[in-house]
């Protein structure tokens, strides 16, 4: 009765550890696959690299940043057939770390932009008005919607 105990308490545990890394919602998938679209997209992890490692105990943790999911991990590995959920989880993660560099990049180089953009106004090297053209040009470019 100890022995099934424990093990419900394993397989309990390996549930919750299996949802401890965040995933992208419908939203920011598609928000992605715009900046994929317009080749601004990141791509600081490797989503097949954190699969193949997540069949390792804890390494695909690791590899995403997320070193006390791997360390909670390694002793559940076995018993709850963290080879079978844990390339999905940590492909998972990839995806999300891959979506924040790509929104920090956009910002930044979208600010980047638009203060060259000032400085040419500045400077009386462009008019008003096509300060604004190539303003909202700008701004598709690094729009996601």
């Amino acid at each position: 009765m100890k022995r099934f105990a424990s093990i419900a308490v394993a397989i309990s545990m390996a549930l919750v550890a299996s949802g401890c890394t965040t995933h992208l919602v419908d939203g920011q998938k598609q928000e992605m696959e715009v900046y994929e679209s317009k080749g601004l997209a990141v791509h600081e992890k490797s989503v097949a690299l954190a699969a193949g490692l997540g069949i390792l105990p804890a390494a695909g943790y690791f590899y995403t940043n997320h070193p006390a999911v791997a360390v909670f991990s390694i002793p559940l590995w076995a018993i709850s057939l963290g080879p079978l959920w844990m390339p999905f989880d940590t492909a998972q993660a990839a995806q999300v770390q891959n979506f924040y560099a790509t929104r920090r990049q956009v910002e930044f180089d979208k600010a980047k932009d638009l203060r060259e953009l000032d400085h040419r106004l500045e400077d009386k090297q462009l008019t008003y008005e096509q300060h604004l053209r190539e303003q909202r040009t700008i701004e598709q470019k690094y729009s996601a919607y």
